[in-house]
């Protein structure tokens, strides 16, 4: 038994010290642990490997050839013969293959980035889910009090014949209703630990610490800045400099390479004569050039080439529209949720104080006792209205972070 009540304790212990996690420190849980994102990277590695190849020249050629009838000559018959070639493409062929290569790895670059940014979005999205849910359970817990609260003072009226049965039993079926309120709101946190753990890939029941307050402090952003730093405008317009290098590329093609080569045969002597340089081996340098005749094929590279760029520039110029639109939905969020909340804020107040009055109007003479329980739950609606106002607020400011892009400078 002692056994398992220290199994127990430090199982409490850890799981209170993982509870002490804060948001910053989840999103660098993600950024390590998400496998999506490591597959982003990895990619992005890939590509600039195939930078370091692009730039390298064609392999050599090396062949050898063995004459089964020798081949006579005058200084003798040959007997085999060996060849090495290389092939130099055209002046600037190789500078401008590893420029595209590196334009693609650039893409896969703000590809990854994107991804972290979209991953730190739903980390701090999801993070506000399980706030609010903590923020819900909360107040309906002190909505329960106040209505328990309500049942002995209620009882010990009925008995002593100073309100009626109807009042005993409404403040029954209201409290009732918020312990199955809270059962479900319980409930609730489950499928939003598993979502939240899953982007850090771990266990889906671990506890995740949301005691903390909500901040509308931070740095001062702006459209002008989304539009530059966003990762997937900074990837559409690396592929626009892929294209360029492609439709450079396609006109290099257009002309030939230069080959170099040097072919050695082995001559053995000749046994009927004697002549000069009798059996003296064949040295051949050797020139070629490749004949790029087939103009058909190169423009049609060419023309595709500069189709894939005009369908970047458009993906471009729907890319900054869209993150336009997300701005100016954002701005319309924050200015929404701010007008709420102070609206919330002061019915709050005044229901506070109706409850106030209604409290010592049933306490001195017992009257409205159903308008004190309408009132009580009308305050609990402003308060998780309240909470909900709080947390958009706090999303549409999450999501002009990531338009901007800053949300991967804060780790």
């Amino acid at each position: 038994m002692k056994r398992i009540k220290w199994i127990f304790i430090l199982s409490f212990l850890v799981t209170g010290l993982q509870a002490q996690n804060s948001l910053p420190d989840y999103l660098v849980m993600a950024a390590e642990q998400n496998p999506g994102l490591k597959a982003k990277y990895n990619l992005y590695l890939a590509a600039l490997e195939n930078v370091n190849q692009q730039g390298a020249l064609p392999d050599p050629t090396l062949s050898f050839g063995y004459f089964i009838s020798p081949v006579e000559t005058r200084v003798g018959p040959q007997r085999f013969k060996l060849s090495l070639s290389q092939m130099f493409p055209w002046k600037g062929t190789l500078k401008t293959r590893e420029q595209a290569s590196a334009a693609v790895a650039k893409v896969r670059y703000e590809e990854f980035q994107e991804a972290k940014n979209q991953l730190f979005l739903e980390v701090k999205t999801k993070w506000l889910a399980l706030y609010e849910l903590n923020e819900e359970i909360r107040i309906n817990q002190a909505n329960l009090e106040i209505l328990k609260s309500y049942e002995p003072v209620t009882k010990t009226k009925y008995e002593a014949n100073l309100v009626s049965l109807a009042d005993l039993i409404r403040v029954q079926i209201k409290v009732e209703d918020a312990i199955t309120q809270l059962k479900l709101l319980e409930l609730k946190r489950i499928p939003l630990l598993s979502d939240f753990n899953t982007l850090l890939n771990r266990a889906l029941d671990t506890a995740v610490n949301v005691n903390q307050e909500l901040s509308t402090n931070g740095p001062e952003l702006s459209l002008d800045t989304a539009l530059s730093n966003q990762p997937g405008i900074l990837a559409a317009k690396a592929g626009l400099e892929e294209a360029d290098a492609r439709i450079k590329l396609a006109d290099l093609k257009r002309k030939p390479n230069l080959g170099f080569g040097l072919d050695y045969a082995f001559v053995s002597k000749r046994s009927d004569m004697n002549v000069s340089d009798n059996g003296k081996d064949i040295l051949m340098p050797m020139v070629s050039l490749s004949l790029p005749i087939f103009r058909k094929k190169n423009a049609s590279v060419k023309k595709e080439a500069e189709l894939k760029k005009e369908s970047l520039t458009a993906g471009l110029e729907m890319e900054e529209n869209q993150v336009k639109n997300k701005w100016m939905k954002a701005d319309y969020q924050i200015d929404k949720a701010d007008t709420e909340i102070e609206l919330y804020r002061v019915e709050i107040e005044k229901t506070n104080l109706l409850l106030r009055l209604l409290t010592t109007e049933y306490s001195n003479d017992n009257r409205n006792f159903e308008e004190l329980l309408i009132t009580q739950q009308r305050l609990l609606q402003l308060q998780l209205a309240q909470v909900r106002a709080e947390v958009n607020d706090q999303e549409a400011r999450f999501q002009k972070e990531y338009l901007a892009g800053t949300l991967l400078n804060q780790n």
